[in-house]
């Protein structure tokens, strides 16, 4: 079995690849949310056996009983979440919630959250807290997907979305967490990742990685040391720099400097 895990915050991601695992009945204190992406897995959750195939995603209320996993000798691949209970009530604005139903046939949707998982796992600090936000956003889908109704607030208008664009940029070497973006609008990380993408075409940290590489155009273009220009804005080291302005742009910051002169 091969498995990598990562811990967000409170939340934790993982994939796992195997071959006939099998798990004994068990249960979390946690929401424990799955997508299957290759294989059959047999499923006793509760006093029922069903199954869940590949593009499945399942979806387990803390302390349901669940064991069951793959047949002798079958591949099986799968992604999974582990979420605190008032975590994912938050997240999604409500005091508390349970899902309905334990299990949801998407396959698109099980390879977003695959991607976001992976994402998630990444060396770079600043992909794994994009793929946080991604996984909230998709946490919502999932969660309204299986009987969880989202209690959407008054629509949001842009003057929030403004206002945690002034404090990214204000704060832009080192970007505010998930949880303190959420506090300073007073809305859910969902509500808030909705508004703010549906504001921009951006995540927040999209958005604040964007304005980083932009500053540092100009600061390079001043003639600035790219190990400089990567401490001035919040870089974890230059290759940091290399790697997400070679994105934006499609040349390292050496090569444009280069460039720029001649």
């Amino acid at each position: 079995m091969a498995v990598r895990l990562a811990r967000l915050g409170e939340l934790e991601v993982a994939s796992t690849s195997a071959v006939g695992q099998q798990f004994d009945r068990h249960s979390h204190d946690e929401f424990v949310i799955g997508a299957n992406l290759l294989g059959e897995e047999r499923i006793w959750l509760d006093g029922r056996s069903f199954s869940a195939m590949a593009g499945a995603i399942t979806t387990y209320n803390p302390g349901a009983i669940q064991g069951g996993g793959a047949a002798a000798g079958q591949p099986w691949r799968y992604v999974s979440l582990y979420v605190p209970q008032q975590q994912l009530a938050q997240s999604l604005g409500h005091d508390e919630l349970q899902f309905e139903r334990p299990l949801q046939q998407a396959p698109a949707l099980a390879a977003e959250l695959a991607a976001a998982v992976e994402t998630c796992l990444s060396a770079d600090p600043l992909y794994r807290a994009r793929g946080e936000e991604r996984v909230i956003l998709l946490l919502g889908q999932i969660a309204g997907g299986v009987g969880v109704r989202l209690a959407m607030p008054a629509a949001i208008g842009s003057q929030p979305v403004r206002r945690l664009q002034e404090l990214l940029a204000e704060r832009l070497q080192q970007t505010p967490s998930l949880d303190e973006m959420a506090a300073e609008l007073g809305l859910s990380k969902f509500h808030l990742l909705r508004a703010f993408q549906r504001h921009t075409g951006l995540s927040p940290r999209q958005w604040a990685m964007q304005l980083r590489t932009r500053r540092a155009q100009g600061l390079l273009r001043q003639g600035l040391p790219a190990g400089e220009v990567a401490h001035a804005l919040g870089f974890a080291d230059q290759s940091h720099l290399n790697r997400h302005f070679r994105a934006a742009y499609g040349l390292p910051p050496g090569r444009y400097q280069a460039l720029l002169r001649g």
